[in-house]
C-alpha cells in the first residue's frame, strides 16, 4: 500500500472514481458534487498544486484526496458551534474518495491516518474537514476516526450547508 501525491497522469483514473462516488452519492440522496463539482479542471488544479494524494493498493489507485495547509476562508464563519481552535495553522482535507470496487476494506480510515502523517510531519496538529448534511457515510467515517463535530459553514462558491468536524493531533 502507497499513499503519495498525485501525478498528472493519474487524473483520469481520480475522475473515474470521483465520478462513480459523485454516483453512488446521487442514488443514497445526498446532494454533494451533484452539480459537476469537482469536475476535471478542479483536480488537475489539485495535483498541480501538489495538494492532490493517491492511495495505492495492489497497483491500483484505491482512493483519493485533497491535503492542504492553505487557511480555508469557508471555515472563517461557523454557526451553530465552534471551531476547537482558531489557530491559522491547520491542514484542511477535500475531496476524500474511495474506490467502489475495494469499499469496505478500510480505505478512507488509511487515507485520513496518511493523512495526519503528513500533517505531523509539517508540525500542524488540527485537521479540519466539512461534508454535506446528509452525507452519513462519510460523517461515520471521521466520527469512528476521532474528528469532532464542530457546527456550520456555508460554501462561499455555494453558498451550501457543511457540517464541519476537526480533529486535533497529538505530537508522535
Amino acid at each position: 500500500m502507497i499513499f503519495k501525491k498525485a501525478e498528472k497522469n493519474n487524473l483520469e483514473d481520480i475522475m473515474k472514481i470521483i465520478g462513480k462516488a459523485r454516483k453512488e452519492m446521487g442514488r443514497m440522496g445526498i446532494d454533494q458534487w451533484q452539480d459537476g463539482y469537482p469536475d476535471e479542471k478542479t483536480i488537475l488544479r489539485d495535483i498541480e498544486k501538489r495538494e492532490s494524494y493517491i492511495y495505492e493498493k495492489d497497483g491500483k489507485i484505491a482512493g483519493t484526496v485533497v491535503i492542504s495547509f492553505r487557511r480555508e476562508k469557508d471555515y472563517d464563519k461557523i454557526e451553530n458551534g465552534k471551531w476547537l481552535t482558531y489557530d491559522d495553522k491547520y491542514c484542511v482535507i477535500h475531496r476524500i474518495a474511495v474506490n467502489d470496487k475495494i469499499k469496505k476494506q478500510n480505505i478512507g480510515t488509511e487515507i485520513l491516518r496518511n493523512a495526519e502523517k503528513i500533517c505531523i510531519e509539517n508540525k500542524i496538529y488540527s485537521i479540519k474537514i466539512d461534508t454535506h448534511e446528509n452525507n452519513e457515510p462519510m460523517k461515520r467515517l471521521l466520527m469512528k476516526n476521532g474528528f469532532i463535530y464542530c457546527g456550520i459553514i456555508y460554501l462561499n462558491r455555494s453558498n451550501e450547508k457543511r457540517i464541519a468536524f476537526e480533529k486535533i493531533l497529538k505530537e508522535k
